[in-house]
């Protein structure tokens, strides 16, 4: 990989604040043979002037096992060899993570991005956090896309959507996972967390909780989470154990709605 890639300050400057003088200048990514390193479908390392860093493509998740594990890191190090010093590695979120990765956009000089590409291809899935939603809504489109017609590791299954089974979920623990189901009933805990329970017993059903602080930003966008009892929804998110599986919302962009029931005509009319 001769040409390079270049992470911007302008958009450093615009997602992070200007830099504290602790905080290292940002990069200039010599993609040069033996200068960069993919470690999977979505992470790669480079060294620039014997320093070394590790970038992330912010917004997606590349399988992390089974064969579509290889063939995403694969095909991320073919996309970085072909596109070269067309790159540009736009900060977004807070820039770095707390364990100094950086969080980039991938975008080409058409306004594509490499996310775009490798959730196009079905080796990707979104994964979307409250820092980072302004792409999310394409990203959820092209996977619909992939997923539907079964491709890369949607079709090798190494990518799923999972039902609310609670005994199917309990090997996905502790995992980003994404989960589609019917919402049974809703509730509202005294802390004001607000509950969307997805059986009829929930110390072991599947739940999804949304924190009172993060309410508001449901409620921007229109969505009455106490009125979703019915509705068919996926939701997206680190999966734990909490009275049966549990995934915490902070975003609306993480809750996708499928289908709401029709309003049920009163008895005679």
């Amino acid at each position: 990989m001769r040409a390079g890639i270049w992470l911007a300050l302008a958009g450093l400057l615009a997602a992070c604040g200007e830099p504290r003088a602790s905080e290292p200048a940002p990069l200039a990514v010599d993609t040069a043979p033996g200068a960069a390193r993919t470690l999977s479908g979505d992470r790669f390392i480079h060294w620039q002037e014997d320093e070394r860093s590790e970038v992330r493509l912010a917004g997606i998740r590349a399988p992390r096992s089974g064969p579509s594990a290889e063939l995403a890191r694969a095909r991320l190090e073919a996309l970085l060899a072909e596109v070269g010093g067309a790159l540009e590695l736009v900060p977004a979120g807070p820039g770095r993570n707390r364990h100094g990765v950086w969080l980039v956009t991938a975008r080409l000089p058409d306004g594509s991005s490499l996310q775009e590409m490798l959730v196009t291809e079905g080796l990707a899935a979104v994964d979307s956090y409250a820092d980072n939603t302004a792409h999310t809504p394409r990203l959820l489109m092209l996977e619909e896309e992939a997923r539907l017609a079964g491709l890369g590791a949607w079709g090798l299954r190494d990518l799923l959507v999972h039902t609310t089974d609670p005994n199917a979920l309990a090997p996905y623990l502790d995992s980003v996972q994404i989960v589609q189901g019917r919402v049974i009933s809703t509730g509202q805990a005294r802390d004001g967390r607000i509950y969307l329970n997805f059986g009829t017993d929930w110390r072991t059903d599947f739940t999804v909780q949304i924190m009172r602080r993060d309410q508001r930003r449901f409620e921007a966008e229109d969505i009455d989470l106490r009125a979703l009892a019915g509705t068919i929804v996926r939701v997206r998110g680190w999966m734990y154990e909490e009275n049966g599986p549990m995934i915490t919302l902070d975003h609306p962009q993480a809750l996708e709605l499928i289908d709401a029931p029709e309003p049920a005509p009163l008895p005679g009319r």
